[in-house]
Parts: C-alpha cells; structure tokens; sequence
C-alpha cells in the first residue's frame, strides 16, 4: 500500500507523501565519490570527486543554453557549439561548479557523513574547487568532528520529570484543540501559501528528456506568503500532489553568478505536501509513540504548560541534556565555539532586535555560552543517534516540518538547521541537509519518550 493511500485511510491530509520519496542510498556504485583524511583530532580534510561521466552530459546541455544567448555577429540558430565552448568556457564551468555543489555535493556530502556515523560539529566549510583534465572537478572541504565519547547506558539513567501545572482550563484548552480539527474529506492534496512542500528536480535538455539519471535532486521549500513571492513559489501554488511540470524558474546559485538568461530547464514533481496550519493526529501520535487519547493529552499538556514563561516541554529537554551531559563530560575546542558563534551572530543579524541585543553589556558572554551549549548538546545527541542505528526517513521529515508549521506545536521542535533560525525561509532545503537536524529530533524524542514513561 503506498504512502498517500496510507494518508488518505486516516482523513489527515495534513501530510501526503509519496510512496517514490526517499532519502537517496549511497551504498549502489555512483560516478561520484568521498575521500576523508584526519588532519588533526578534530578536522578532516574532505574530498567529493565528481566523474566526468557525469559532468560531460552536463557540459553539453550548459553549451547547448549559452548558444540561445545573443552573440554579436551570429544567428542564434548558427552559433557553432565549438565557438561558444571555446569563448565561454569559463563561465560554463563556474555554472557546472556551481549547480553540482548545490544539486549533488551537499546531499552527497552529508549522506556519506551520516551513514559512516561521523558526528560533525558545525557545517562542513567549502575550502575550494579544483577541476582536473577539464572534465573532472573535486569540491574540498573542511570537516570539524567531535572526540568519540564512551556511552554510558542511558536509558537506565533516574528521571524525575518536570511537573506539569494542574489548571482545569489548560485541560479545557487541549480538549479544544483536538476537536478543532477540521473535518477534511480524503483528496489530493493541492500546494497553498504556508505548505512545506518536497520535490525533485531533474535537469532536461530541450526535448524535456532527463540529462543524466545520476542528476535527480530533492529538496524542501516553504511556501510562505510574503510581499514579493520567489518565481519558483508562484508555479508551486495551485500545482497537485504527485504533479509533475516543467520550469526554468529555479536557480539556486542564481545570486552568485548573475546569469538568469542561463537557467537550466528543469522537470519538477511534487513529491510530499505538508499542511501545518491544522493538527494532523495521527502524524502527532507516530512521533511520539502515543497509543491512546489520553497519551495524546498528556503529550500535548507539554506545550500548554508553562511556569515562569518555560513550557513543560522545554522544561524536560531541559533536564533531560542536564542529566545526560552530567554523565559525559567532555570539553568543545575553542576553534569549534568560535566558529558556532559565527553562525549564531549571523542569524541574529536578521533579527529586527538584534542591535537590542547587541547593547546588552553580557552579549558576547551569552552567545559564547549558547555556542557551547548548542555544540555539546548536538555532539551528544549524534553519537546516541549513531548507537542506537536510528535513521531518518521521509516521514519523519514530514512530520517535523509539520510540528514547525503550527504555532501551537513548535514547542515541540528542539533542534533547528541555521537556516530555519529566522523568520523567513525563501530558498529550498536540500533533502540530507534536514535529515541531519531530522535525526537529532528523532533521537531526543526517543531519549524523552523512554526516561519518562
């Protein structure tokens, strides 16, 4: 039975995947590859190699576009496709460079990373790109790592759980929420403003046929409604689940070299739609291994009870990472705090209160601390995620966004990407790059569910 008749038994059409969507497996021969090389206890130098069997179909497709530009002193049907190798053969291989970072690299990068169970801390950072005989082009990165910490058997650790506050009206409050949930007849899901929506792109030549078998990509995109809408977002509304159309609209390194004239023609299909303005209860039940409506209440109560401004939920994650990181101690790097910090000031940047912040006389002291905070809490939570084998799929991707895109629930989101910091979310989200943060969710989740039933 497929995924989407799956969602349509329970009437929840919050959440529709396709029985198609996968987190793609690197364990099958591919024309590209990972190399890793311990530099020091804490850093890797990686290499991902991309073969030119992948590269030359994409080198003719990208000749084939600069040909319909205009050039002085040519019909554009007579453009000789040597001319416009040798004269734009510079820019070609930057557009090549950079659709392969983003389309192929990132999603293989940290496929490879997650699957030999290497606990990264920080992003990997792009040191350069080196091309070898034209054809072959290697991407080299910098990977900070974390010691390997020596576990302790948690889950028969002692757990006294935050208590909850015992008002009727937060009771009330829940019961309301639950029957809120709108009575939606099973039927295709169709993309809205405000939807986390998967899809995969494919690059086509101009017979609209796929270039290369090995060139398909998925990634995330919310489609939040703003004053001025992304293109791509625009063709996106309205389109159905499992939809399948033709684009030229996404670019995602569009910004770096300025060439919208040279966009690559794309076959896009709607892989998974999530629909987070509503309670989807079954999705909510599976995440939290909830077996009855009392189960659900208690769960729910997490987020509606507050004492001094903190939710229970946060209370428990709270004293859940304070009794896990009593257990194991262990020091970050300075370099790994400096280089956290970093990304924390540059989503705070964003923030419209930032430069109140920033007057704080303890700032730099705050930040510090919550780089450190966030590092160890990460590191940890990885090497528990690696022992325990625990991998996340696409549902439970799907079930994350779905928890995000509710006010009510995002109480329940711990862990949260760099990019999903801020208020707007305009670009799409590789698909392994929210698998990382996906796997931490379910992970903690999992540590929570067992130390306090």
């Amino acid at each position: 039975m497929s995924a989407i008749e799956t969602v349509q038994e329970t009437g929840d059409l919050e959440l529709q995947i396709s029985s198609h969507a996968t987190i793609p497996e690197t364990n099958q021969p591919q024309p590209f590859s990972l190399n890793l090389t311990p530099i020091s206890s804490h850093l890797f130098k990686a290499s991902v190699t991309i073969d030119p069997l992948i590269v030359d179909p994409l080198w003719l497709t990208t000749v084939e576009i600069f040909r319909h530009d205009r050039i002085e002193g040519f019909d554009e049907s007579t453009i000789p496709a040597e001319y416009v190798n040798d004269v734009f053969k510079g820019e070609i291989q930057n557009k090549i460079k950079h659709y392969l970072f983003h389309h192929v690299v990132i999603d293989y990068l940290f496929n490879e990373l997650i699957k030999r169970k290497i606990a990264v801390a920080n992003t990997p950072r792009l040191s350069f790109i080196e091309t070898q005989d034209e054809k072959k082009i290697i991407y080299h990165f910098d990977v900070s790592t974390s010691d390997i910490l020596e576990l302790k058997d948690w889950k028969l650790f002692a757990f006294k759980s935050p208590k909850r506050k015992r008002y009727k009206d937060l009771d009330k409050q829940v019961v309301a929420f639950i029957d809120g949930r709108p009575d939606i007849s099973p039927t295709v899901a169709t993309v809205t403003e405000n939807d986390w929506v998967m899809f995969q792109a494919t690059p086509v030549n101009a017979a609209n046929e796929p270039i290369s078998p090995n060139l398909i990509s998925s990634f995330w995109i919310f489609t939040q409604r703003q004053e001025v809408i992304e293109p791509f977002v625009i063709e996106l509304l309205g389109k159905k689940f499992e939809e399948t159309f033709y684009t030229t609209a996404i670019d995602l390194y569009q910004d770096e070299i300025k060439a919208e004239h040279h966009s690559y023609r794309y076959r896009i299909t709607i892989m998974a739609i999530v629909k987070g303005a509503n309670f989807c209860l079954e999705t909510f039940k599976t995440t939290f291994k909830l077996k009855n409506k009392m189960d659900v209440h208690n769960k729910l109560m997490e987020v509606f009870s507050y004492r001094n401004d903190i939710s229970q939920r946060k209370a428990i994650i709270e004293e859940v990472f304070h009794l896990l990181l009593s257990k194991h101690r262990f020091e970050i790097p300075k370099h790994l705090i400096l280089r956290r910090e970093e990304d924390l000031l540059a989503t705070m940047l964003q923030q419209p209160d930032y430069h109140v912040y920033k007057a704080q006389t303890n700032f730099t002291a705050y930040v510090e601390l919550l780089a450190e905070k966030q590092l160890k809490e990460e590191i940890l939570i990885d090497q528990i995620a690696f022992q325990e084998n625990i991998k996340p799929d696409i549902r439970d991707i799907a079930q994350y966004f779905h928890l995000l895109s509710n006010k009510r629930l995002q109480e329940f989101v711990y862990f949260k990407p760099i990019f999903l910091r801020s208020d707007r979310v305009e670009s799409p989200i590789n698909l392994t790059t929210i698998s990382l943060v996906v796997m931490r969710e379910k992970t903690l989740n999992l540590i929570v569910h067992v130390l306090t039933r």
